[in-house]
């Protein structure tokens, strides 16, 4: 028999599960799309729909298995901020996500706690998507879900619940939920209780890899055989698996996740005291250290758009001049993350008259701007006096354009990394190894000085006109 260890990946649109062979190394996934449901600000999918989606990927995955594998350790990594309520055996809330904003309804109380003292306290500014401006929602509209049976579980916490029965919640998931003290890395009571929130309504924390034990027998008859002798480890926070896999743990590495959305992350051995930029920040998955995070916002969803509303494919232009001066000017990222910037984001818009700019020219556009925002919220961290000794991307929209950029633009080691050694990096650290080599692809090209002074040149210029067309988004969506 060959052991094997999974993984549960929950995400706002779909559940994935990979399972790698713990000697062979072989990677085998599956995955089932969601579809939450919405009114209004709530965003939210149904318990019962959710934890079947869970088993249908489970058994999708062990499907794909050769005879005789038998998987040994499941880790859950789920999207933050999202949880239901729990009262003795039943759900009764549905699953908020991560993209519910009802947490807007909260947004004086918070301002009223102080926005200074909240941020140095959980690491965190208000947003809207975060677990404890919901909760403070929650009590407003009904109160009755803040009694003391009640137990609030993150949706990793929710899949535990569910597999073994166990009330138990980790402390990268309370504190990306902006539910932490920082500083004691505990849960922070003093600011439930300042909200009305009983504290015994947040699971005791435990250690990320522990092993939790057996499933239970009703959910093993929901099962194919593959996974009659798992054991079930307690996981976390899907930024902080992503960024396990980029950067094998070590600090100073800093890791872009590029897709529709592009986080920006980077372990640290202390706090810091940040100026410009305001990096959410979190426990991670070691002791030792913290979790600093940025994001674009999401600049990966109008590229999205762009390839699939052009006749042509769009294709990658080469980081010349002559294709730099042909892209016009877009904004759809955000250049530097904090409070007032991510408010203050323009709308997405393209400068000037580029009518006649083909797909490929405005793709080379929003590239660009994806790069200079990057390299604005990288150049935060290292004047904060954070260690960054390389750059990694990875993702479905990493691309060779970008590290070429940012390779200029910064000075430092920039590397892309697969996907598939991201998970395979993963899964070596969970089996207990620790990957001495990251393996990257090919490097890419240095610019010439004039190039590179051009582009530093248009870098300053796209600063400038941002600080011009900052608070659009704002006039647009209150004219709706």
């Amino acid at each position: 028999m060959t052991n094997a260890s999974a993984l549960i990946d929950i995400g706002g649109s779909s559940v994935k599960v990979i399972i790698c062979e713990t000697n062979a190394g072989n990677i085998y996934s599956y995955e089932v799309s969601i579809t939450p449901k919405v009114e209004g600000k709530h965003i939210y999918l149904e318990p019962t729909h959710l934890y079947t989606h869970v088993i249908d990927a489970m058994n999708g995955c062990a499907r794909k298995l050769p005879t005789g594998i038998q998987v040994n350790n499941i880790y859950i990594s789920t999207l933050r901020q999202g949880f239901c309520l729990i009262r003795g055996a039943d759900e009764i809330t549905p699953i908020y996500l991560n993209s519910d904003t009802s947490g807007d309804f909260a947004r004086k109380d918070i301002q009223d706690y102080g926005t200074k003292k909240i941020y140095e306290e959980t690491g965190h500014w208000f947003a809207p998507q975060l677990t404890l401006p919901k909760l403070i929602n929650l009590k407003k509209t009904q109160p009755e879900l803040m009694g003391k049976n009640i137990k609030l579980l993150f949706v990793h916490d929710w899949v535990v619940w569910r597999f073994t029965q166990a009330f138990l919640t980790e402390m990268t998931l309370v504190s990306a939920g902006q539910l932490a003290n920082l500083v004691e890395k505990n849960i922070n009571t003093r600011l439930l209780d300042h909200f009305g929130i009983p504290s015994s309504i947040m699971p005791k924390p435990q250690k990320f890899g522990t092993v939790l034990g057996k499933l239970n027998v009703d959910v093993l008859l929901d099962l194919t055989s593959h996974w009659n002798l798992s054991k079930l480890c307690v996981g976390g926070g899907d930024s902080h698996f992503l960024h396990m896999g980029g950067s094998g743990n070590k600090v100073g590495k800093v890791v872009i996740s590029a897709g529709s959305s592009t986080p920006i992350s980077l372990l640290s051995r202390s706090l810091g005291t940040p100026t410009l930029l305001q990096p959410w920040k979190s426990t991670s998955f070691v002791d030792s250290d913290y979790l600093l995070e940025g994001n674009l916002g999401y600049p990966g969803s109008f590229y999205g758009w762009l390839k699939k509303n052009v006749s042509n494919p769009v294709t990658s232009r080469k980081i010349k001049l002559e294709n730099l001066s042909k892209a016009p000017t877009i904004f759809g990222s955000c250049n530097m993350w904090n409070e007032a910037k991510w408010e203050s984001r323009p709308a997405f818009s393209i400068m000037g008259d580029f009518s006649r700019s083909n797909s490929n020219e405005i793709a080379l556009g929003l590239t660009l701007d994806y790069s200079f925002a990057l390299s604005n919220q990288i150049s935060a961290l290292m004047d904060d006096g954070f260690e960054i000794n390389q750059i990694i991307i990875t993702g479905g929209g990493a691309n060779v354009q970008i590290q070429t950029i940012l390779k200029s633009l910064l000075n430092i080691s920039v590397d892309l990394m697969s996907k598939d050694v991201v998970i395979n990096n993963l899964f070596s650290i969970l089996s207990g190894e620790n990957p001495k080599t990251l393996h990257f692809e090919t490097q890419c090209e240095n610019l010439d000085k004039e190039t590179s002074e051009f582009l530093k040149e248009r870098f300053r210029n796209h600063a400038l006109l941002y600080e011009q067309v900052e608070g659009t988004r704002k006039v647009v969506e209150n004219a709706r």
